[in-house]
């Protein structure tokens, strides 16, 4: 695995530069607590060598908003919207609610403290 450090700063234009529709499949979006930071990354793996994955990744605040990158990889709406429920991260123009119910604990894979 390939894995690119990015920063929210560069995130879309590092992944308009990497991702090709016909060469990349856009695989999941991850978010990993790492003491009191959220290593947040993004998953491709290449049509042409099935074994191949990229991993984009950076580490952020909880409180930070993070860049939607639907508008080069229209798929990603899916794992953006997952994790803004189940990590309770906050994604440009992506609201809670389509995994878990409104009143359901918000960020439930979150560790507790």
């Amino acid at each position: 695995m390939k894995k690119i450090e990015t920063t929210l700063t560069s995130l879309k234009s590092d992944i308009a530069a990497f991702y090709k529709q016909e060469l990349h499949h856009f695989m999941v979006m991850n978010a990993v607590e790492v003491a009191d930071k959220i290593e947040v990354q993004w998953f491709f793996s290449d049509y042409a060598y099935l074994c191949e994955t990229t991993c984009f990744f950076t580490l952020i605040d909880p409180a930070e908003k993070i860049p939607s990158i639907k508008d080069i990889v229209v798929s990603a709406w899916v794992a953006e919207a997952e994790l803004v429920d189940l990590m309770n991260i906050n994604i440009e123009n992506t609201a809670k609610g389509f995994v878990l119910e409104p009143d359901f604990e918000s960020g439930p894979l979150r560790k507790k403290k």
